[in-house]
């Protein structure tokens, strides 16, 4: 297979699931600002190897494992500068010039629905690395099991034992949101 049918069959094996690995990326990420450069790296990264994947393996789980490397290795970059920095857009600044934090406004349900929102990503955010990649590759991904034990270099057990404890953690957030927003 010459240079130009591979490309064309990378891509061809791409485009059905750009968009879940979007999501997954999104919502793996420390910083927004790291989606981009971990999907992009992930997909030259892929394309560069294509010669090495084999058509009995899934191209979806291949694509997951390998952007999930990229994820680990942003998050954990980030990690270290966070500990140094707080990141806050100069736009975001003035958005809190004018606001009175201590006024007992009604809230809407669109504020509910946000403040909701919110409480899931902190949630989400809070699970470890592990729990969060395989909650995310099954939900996102739609991976089997098998599959994201194989992403993560993982047993099968460690794949269910962190599926089951990101689970349980999400739904003890939900639960907390809902009773705060209730008070």
């Amino acid at each position: 297979m010459d240079r130009e049918e591979q490309r064309d069959r990378f891509l061809s094996l791409l485009r059905p699931i750009e968009r879940d690995l979007e999501n997954y990326s999104r919502r793996m990420v420390f910083d927004r600002r790291d989606c981009e450069d971990a999907l992009q790296n992930a997909v030259l990264r892929a394309f560069r190897a294509f010669d090495r994947y084999h058509d009995d393996a899934s191209f979806r789980a291949w694509m997951f494992k390998i952007l999930t490397n990229e994820i680990f290795a942003a998050n954990r970059k980030r990690g270290r500068i966070a500990e140094f920095e707080i990141a806050i857009e100069p736009e975001e600044i003035e958005e809190f010039a004018g606001l009175d934090f201590t006024a007992d406004a009604p809230i809407s349900w669109e504020t509910l629905s946000d403040a909701l929102d919110e409480e899931l990503l902190v949630a989400l955010q809070s699970l470890n690395d592990s729990e969060r990649a395989v909650l995310l590759m099954r939900a996102i991904g739609e991976l089997r099991y098998r599959e994201i034990s194989e992403c993560l270099g993982v047993p099968l057990g460690s794949v269910m034992g962190n599926l089951s404890r990101a689970r349980q953690k999400m739904r003890d957030a939900i639960l907390r949101a809902r009773r705060r927003s209730c008070l």
